[in-house]
């Protein structure tokens, strides 16, 4: 069960932070760009509607030298689907529309090791001074390597030899590409964590009516050392001819629908890398789809996050939240109401709602609360139906198991949090008012994989008072 508002909750103003880059939220340089929710509306027969929603993603390589990028699609119960390789020169960018993917068209993104001349005013030379002449030297130096040797990444041929790219137009490959990320998008029923029967009855299920429209999935990209076929969910991909550590990315995504006339735009979530921090029990990003051995050196997401939300429907105003979190939660064949996250809500005036009672016969008003968030990614309405809001406009906190710290959660089952003890994830906003949108990222509330003493009651929080012998982390 997801529990709405457990009684009284304390937030102390006390507790640790992260004092370095690596294990925050911040959008700086990466070695892995998650694209969390990635949406693209379709026709009848699955394919993309070229008039609904689509998503689009920009990735940079912010050194001088040209890398690989391998992205990797995962559906939306968190199994990688499809790959591909792509080769970022120095200072380039790619940007995916989504739909384009899911139409097997590589030609429209498509970026490689190809030779090209330039046209005056452009250079490929050192910008020295910059465009606009103002500096005095010592900028930054032209890309290295912009067409790079083929001994440099042997995996990467031409189209026809060995893995790509360049991979071209591959619109007979847009039947299956679709299909295998549209598979786990039907209707789901609850398994009430153990019994269909303890579920609220004034409490609806999202997922009950889910179709493959929209089709909704999640996609990371890695730098690697060159043009492979492996998932990373392959221990294989860590080894030390493929993964790299170099944090070299940086991203964004743009949710655009044309039917509405609205549209967000959030940084894509960075995942850095860090060779000193990376050991075996360690909770990092990937850790829960490997060997217990096998280390990917990558900082592990969040584990609470805090949003405001809007549910006027006199005033036409409402909003989503975006949540991935590393671990889709279903039990042959049905959702898994037991244990995977404690949410909490308050209004503008402090107020909040608390369940705290179980089923009783000839009570359906009572009862556990369905799992709203069954997926690893998922996008899903902030609204009464689903949520115990106690108003039209407050805020919400959402927890995951790591911090849970001493509070007992009564509805765990397979996914007791001891057994996957690092839950991770991410949270997003998207507001809709009066025919315009707007998005954002959730504040960042705790990363108990990082910081173990951020949990129930504390959480991440603190008063910016530091003892007298406080001495900061090393960086």
């Amino acid at each position: 069960m997801k529990k709405a508002l457990v009684l009284g909750l304390a937030l102390a103003l006390v507790g640790g932070v992260a004092y370095a880059n690596f294990c925050a939220r911040d959008v700086v340089p990466a070695a892995t760009i998650l694209v969390p929710y990635v949406v693209v509306d379709v026709t009848a027969s699955g394919a993309p509607d070229d008039t609904g929603v689509t998503t689009i993603t920009g990735i940079t390589n912010v050194s001088r030298d040209a890398i690989v990028v391998h992205f990797t699609a995962w559906d939306a119960t968190s199994d990688p689907k499809v790959d591909f390789d792509e080769i970022l020169s120095g200072y380039d960018v790619i940007q995916i529309n989504w739909r384009d993917f899911l139409n097997g068209r590589f030609d429209f993104f498509d970026t490689s090791r190809t030779n090209f001349t330039t046209a005056a005013p452009y250079i490929f030379d050192p910008f020295e001074w910059g465009p606009d002449g103002r500096g005095q030297g010592g900028g930054l130096v032209a890309p290295a390597n912009r067409n790079t040797n083929p001994a440099a990444w042997p995996n990467c041929k031409p189209l026809g030899n060995a893995y790509g790219p360049a991979y071209g137009n591959r619109s007979d490959l847009a039947g299956t590409i679709q299909s295998l990320l549209q598979g786990v998008l039907i209707g789901y029923d609850h398994d009430g964590c153990g019994d269909p029967g303890n579920l609220r009855s004034t409490r609806l299920g999202y997922w009950e009516g889910l179709t493959a429209d929209p089709t909704f999935f999640y996609v990371t990209a890695d730098v690697v050392l060159d043009c492979n076929l492996y998932f990373p969910s392959n221990d294989l991909y860590w080894g030390t001819s493929i993964a790299s550590s170099a944090n070299v990315l940086i991203g964004d995504t743009i949710y655009l629908d044309s039917t509405n006339g609205y549209s967000e735009m959030m940084p894509a979530v960075h995942v850095e890398a860090n060779q000193q921090w990376g050991r075996p029990d360690f909770n990092e990003f990937y850790g829960e789809k490997l060997t217990d051995v096998t280390e990917t050196w990558r900082e592990p997401l969040a584990t609470a996050f805090a949003f405001r939300y809007a549910n006027d429907t006199a005033g036409g105003i409402s909003s989503h939240v975006i949540l991935w979190k590393n671990y889709a939660e279903f039990n042959a064949g049905y959702i898994d109401d037991c244990g995977s996250y404690v949410y909490y809500a308050w209004d503008m005036d402090e107020r909040s709602l608390s369940t705290t009672t179980e089923p009783i016969s000839g009570l359906p008003s009572s009862g556990r609360d369905p799992n709203q968030f069954p997926f690893e990614t998922q996008k899903v309405p902030l609204v009464s139906n689903y949520f115990d809001l106690p108003g039209a406009y407050g805020w919400m906190l959402i927890v995951l198991p790591p911090s849970y710290g001493t509070f007992t959660d009564p509805t765990v089952g397979d996914l007791d949090p001891t057994s996957n003890p690092n839950y991770q994830g991410w949270a997003g906003l998207t507001f809709e008012w009066a025919g315009y949108s707007a998005g954002t990222d959730a504040a960042t509330m705790a990363n108990a994989n990082c910081l173990p003493d951020q949990v129930l009651p504390a959480l991440g929080a603190n008063t910016g008072v530091f003892p007298v012998d406080w001495v900061p982390a090393a960086l």
